[in-house]
């Protein structure tokens, strides 16, 4: 097992945003560096695991809110590899900004990472056709109550429901 040194508290990964423009997300390293493929629960850190049960790992975002790469409500940030931007659903999702906040992941919760790609578009595609202000505060108003109410990280717990 080969350990490389941790050099910055942040992780900067890039994704896809607004206009397929790419941009560096920006986010509290919470994994040693390793070159053996470990589970994550393995690779997690103390602090790390304290940063991502609370939900604390995606707070620098708001550095990249200040520099209008995000926004506080959005589809979520997405690797490069992972998006087509010639297909027109992925057209569409990319009109508006990605978000420290997905309506997807709030939907799934705890099914997100195991949820198909397709699943997780239309999802997004969903947001992007409800998107206002109105919508945006109903959205933070229920990540903040799921936060609250799951005693942690939204994902990492029971799947709650959009409409509670």
């Amino acid at each position: 097992l080969k350990l490389q040194a941790q050099t910055s508290v942040f992780n900067l990964s890039p994704r896809i945003g607004k206009d397929g423009r790419s941009f560096r997300l920006i986010r509290f390293k919470t994994m040693i560096d390793t070159t053996a493929p470990l589970p994550t629960e393995e690779r997690l850190t103390k602090v790390g695991r304290f940063i991502r049960n609370y939900s604390l790992d995606d707070l620098p975002n708001l550095v990249n809110v200040l520099t209008s790469d995000m926004s506080i409500v959005g589809p979520r940030p997405t690797e490069p590899e992972r998006v087509d931007l010639s297909h027109p659903e992925w057209q569409q999702i990319l009109t508006i900004r990605p978000g420290c906040i997905s309506y997807a992941v709030l939907a799934l919760a705890s099914e997100f990472n195991n949820s198909s790609p397709d699943r997780k578009r239309k999802l997004e595609l969903d947001y992007v056709a409800k998107q206002s202000l109105g919508y945006d505060l109903q959205v933070m108003r229920r990540s903040i109550h799921k936060l609250m109410t799951s005693q942690g990280n939204v994902k990492a717990r029971g799947k709650p429901s959009i409409d509670d």
